[in-house]
């Protein structure tokens, strides 16, 4: 019975945690290629393989290139209120002309160089409101973002929450499978060995139901094999290594996380303030707002300030001394002046007002939905947490029961005074719950990340221990 009693050990029963579908943690990385070839043979912990994912993966790379594209867009924004200004320039070969524009002849013989160049400027003074709106929603879109980068975050720390605790649990059923053969071969051995003695002892259906047993364990065996695959795999991917790259990961022991679980309200409070989907759709809509606020200023005229420098020089043709003279190829001036800009497409800028304000009060609405679904999410994520947390509890003294009840049956049945169904049914249930709370730890613990996510907190940190 020293098996037994080994607390790691076990093995035999029925495959509870089928229901695990870690293929999730392939997520869209399944198609990625590499980038890099380095680590070998590195060993993680979930906080540093969480720290190499969220640097390298593309998913992470994504949003922080999204972000560095609203933060341009801002910087576009905050310039708009500055001069701006075009510049054209030209040169070319002419013939020598002479005379002026009333009487003039042009020699080919001989040629010469024109050159122009002309400087336009224009500074805003007053847009009723279109640069500043335009800088608003550029801020909220920054906002955007962050949280989206947020939202990618979380979700990369859940995914390699789940194919790090499946490593982790898939060792564990390993060592369950190994600990569980020795039991069915030391069962089969003994009734092997009463048949052939032809013992009074030897019931030929407990023989046959043990064997259905066997078929029972080589199914959990095969199907574990199926949950190694898929966590090193999910994690290869997630961490971008090569196939066939060798790295590890740095607990031995599936243990649940230690972890006060709040009241829904409390983690309802969190998430206004910190949940990355809310923060979205919330700024979302304050960018959509500044947009049509935007949209509606151009309702109205541009108050501006406009300048011009014109320099042309033309080496062959003769310079014009009046100064009513149009003389295109030797000319220079300065100037500048106030001057309005107004699109008169009056009709369309208004309904073009309209349909922005439309979409603002849309994505208002929108948010207010997000952040509905999310404090039902977070209240459901919250009991369920609370409940495994009971379950642990629960199954933690079920499998001392179980452990128990195979002790006492195997020593019974090994004296004599017991039958071999009543050891199989102990045995069965040993195992089982000794599964079951496994499957049970993996599932709270991915559990905390999930809320974590919802919330937008690690709510491990949220609470003492």
């Amino acid at each position: 019975m020293g098996a037994v009693r080994r607390g790691k050990s076990g093995g035999a029963g029925f495959a509870l945690w089928l229901s695990l579908g870690l293929g999730a943690v392939l997520g869209d990385t399944a198609h990625a290629e590499p980038p890099r070839d380095g680590g070998k043979g590195a060993t993680y912990s979930l906080t540093a393989l969480m720290g190499e994912i969220e640097r390298d993966h593309p998913l992470m790379q994504a949003a922080r290139a999204g972000l560095a594209q609203l933060e341009a867009k801002l910087n576009q924004a905050e310039w708009a209120m500055f001069p701006s200004f075009a510049l054209e320039a030209g040169a070319t070969l002419t013939p020598e002309v002479t005379g002026d524009a009333l009487g003039s002849a042009s020699t080919w013989d001989r040629f010469g160089v024109a050159a122009r160049v002309k400087l336009d400027m224009v500074q805003p003074l007053w847009t009723f409101g279109k640069i500043s709106a335009l800088q608003d929603a550029a801020r909220a879109g920054v906002e955007v973002g962050k949280a989206a980068v947020e939202v990618a975050r979380w979700e990369l720390r859940v995914r390699a929450a789940e194919a790090y605790f499946g490593r982790l649990l898939s060792r564990e059923l390993d060592a369950i499978l190994v600990d569980g053969q020795g039991w069915i071969e030391k069962a089969e051995k003994r009734m092997e060995k009463l048949r052939d003695q032809d013992s009074d002892e030897y019931d030929q259906l407990e023989h046959l139901r043990l064997k259905t047993r066997i078929a029972e364990f080589w199914q959990l065996s095969y199907d574990n094999k199926m949950l190694v695959n898929q966590s090193r795999e999910g994690l290869r991917l997630l961490l971008r290594r090569a196939k066939g790259e060798e790295f590890d990961i740095a607990e031995k022991d599936l243990e649940p996380y230690e972890v006060k679980v709040l009241s829904p309200d409390e983690y309802v409070a969190m998430a206004r303030a910190s949940d990355p989907l809310v923060m979205v759709a919330r700024r979302n809509a304050k960018a959509q707002k500044a947009l049509a606020d935007a949209k509606g200023a151009e309702l109205f005229p541009d108050l501006v300030v406009v300048g011009q420098a014109r320099y042309a020089i033309a080496t062959a043709v003769e310079d014009q001394q009046s100064l009513f003279a149009d003389d295109p190829y030797n000319d220079h001036s300065l100037g500048a002046g106030f001057g309005l800009r107004w699109k008169l497409d009056v009709p369309q800028r208004l309904f073009a007002a309209d349909e922005a304000r439309a979409k603002a009060r849309r994505a208002e609405a929108e948010a207010e939905v997000q952040g509905d679904l999310a404090e039902f999410k977070i209240r459901q994520l919250a009991l369920d947490l609370k409940n495994k947390q009971e379950l642990l509890v629960i199954f933690a003294e079920a499998q001392k029961a179980a452990q128990g009840w195979l002790t006492a049956s195997w020593d019974t049945y090994d004296a004599g005074f017991g039958n071999f169904r009543d050891v199989m049914d102990a045995l069965v249930q040993f195992y089982q719950k000794k599964i079951g709370y496994l499957k049970l730890v993996f599932d709270h613990n991915v559990a905390c990340w999930r809320l974590s996510q919802a919330v937008g907190v690690d709510i491990r940190e949220t609470a003492p221990r």
